[in-house]
């Protein structure tokens, strides 16, 4: 009786656990394209990237997701960091 019982709740919860994966995986991908769109646009405006490539980041992303998302913003777009780099101005600056 108890073991049909757990079998009954492992279809529901396989269920869930795909459509979860199914999600995570739209969400790395979403993350990993605006990662590389954005790398892209700063190596455009001549910021030099930290540490890796923008492809790096955006391949890292794509394997780390949300996480590794968030440390590319914190080392490229937050007052936390130095701009070691700074982005040039439209006067050439």
């Amino acid at each position: 009786m108890l073991n049909s019982f757990f079998q009954s709740l492992m279809s529901p919860m396989d269920t869930l656990s795909f459509i979860l994966l199914i999600i995570t995986g739209v969400l790395h991908i979403v993350f990993a394209g605006a990662v590389a769109k954005d790398a892209g646009q700063l190596t455009k405006t001549g910021f030099k990237l930290a540490l890796v490539s923008g492809m790096t980041w955006a391949f890292a992303t794509l394997v780390g997701g949300v996480f590794v998302a968030a440390i590319y913003w914190v080392i490229h777009h937050s007052n936390l960091t130095l701009n070691v780099s700074p982005r040039r101005d439209k006067q050439g600056g």
